[in-house]
């Protein structure tokens, strides 16, 4: 669940991958002879895009688009713009692209985070009142004020939601277990080594929630869908009862939507048009990060 705030916003913002952007599902690199990092399940497809990356939370997409934008960009992204209290040792690419930090991070920290995508990248700093008032009703006690800050562009934060959505709502998606009907939904799961925590946040046009499943000793959790998505689901679905069924905030500027090959994520050509699996695709891109090269990985050749 760390994945969308450390790798895959960061790297939209700076321009560094689109949706659109494909890299290879195999082993990024071999660590005392094994592949790293491993995908659960534990197999390798090839040509993946970033937008399946996210909707398959696919370990070795997300490692690599980190790398595209740089350990050092990512890490003050999350610190910086989305308030994030990361460890020094977490500015590192496993931590960064898998999660696994060194101290954790809070649910509040989580879900006031994901907020930012819904708030057309507006980060808000949580807070626990709003103001305390004396006992006549009028006179301000207390009154908190929170820092609100730009944390992306609106056409950042517009994608990771429509990556995230796809994550929910899609076959193939690991959130489908928060899914209800009658409202619009994005989110990512999360789950650590042995399943000894269960992850997810979610986020409506309303609200946002952040939910963590564990026990205070680690043990093996042994559940038919994800138990954090579960519980948000649990919760959620009553809260959103009686409210209008809205989308979320779409920029009026910005995007553009490009016809790209599926496994190289660049413009299509008459050999990627001539694949019987059908590998020509619609993307909405960041404009100005529309690929400009045409596929080099279909070719047409003549057999006998």
């Amino acid at each position: 669940s760390i994945k969308p705030l450390t790798a895959y916003a960061p790297a939209l913002d700076a321009g560094a991958v689109s949706p659109a952007t494909t890299f290879d599902n195999y082993p990024v690199r071999l660590l005392n002879g094994n592949p790293w990092p491993k995908n659960s399940p534990n197999t390798y497809t090839g040509w993946t895009s970033v937008r399946n990356g996210v909707k398959a939370s696919i370990n070795t997409i997300a490692v690599q688009t980190l790398e595209k934008v740089g350990v050092t960009a990512a890490y003050q992204f999350a610190t910086e713009n989305l308030g994030l209290s990361l460890a020094p040792e977490d500015m590192n690419v496993s931590p960064l692209g898998l999660g696994g930090l060194t101290y954790g991070l809070s649910t509040v920290e989580m879900a006031a985070a994901y907020a930012a995508f819904a708030n057309s990248g507006v980060y808000n700093e949580p807070k626990t009142y709003v103001k305390v008032l004396a006992n006549d009703n009028s006179t301000v006690v207390l009154e908190k004020e929170t820092e609100q800050r730009v944390a992306m562009k609106e056409t950042t934060a517009y994608l990771m939601t429509d990556m995230l959505r796809r994550a929910v709502n899609e076959s193939g998606g690991t959130g489908g277990g928060a899914r209800f009907s009658g409202m619009h939904i994005a989110g990512k799961t999360g789950t650590t080594n042995d399943n000894y925590d269960r992850y997810f946040v979610g986020y409506t046009p309303y609200y946002v929630a952040a939910v963590w499943v564990g026990y205070k000793v680690n043990e093996r959790i042994s559940y038919s869908v994800n138990p954090a998505a579960s519980l948000w689901k649990q919760v959620m679905q009553p809260i959103h009862a009686n409210l209008e069924n809205k989308s979320f905030t779409k920029p009026s500027t910005g995007l553009t939507t490009i016809t790209v090959c599926a496994d190289s994520g660049l413009k299509c050509t008459d050999a990627c048009r001539a694949d019987p699996r059908g590998r020509v695709v619609q993307v909405t891109v960041a404009t100005g990060t529309e690929p400009t090269e045409e596929c080099n990985l279909h070719k047409l050749v003549d057999f006998c």
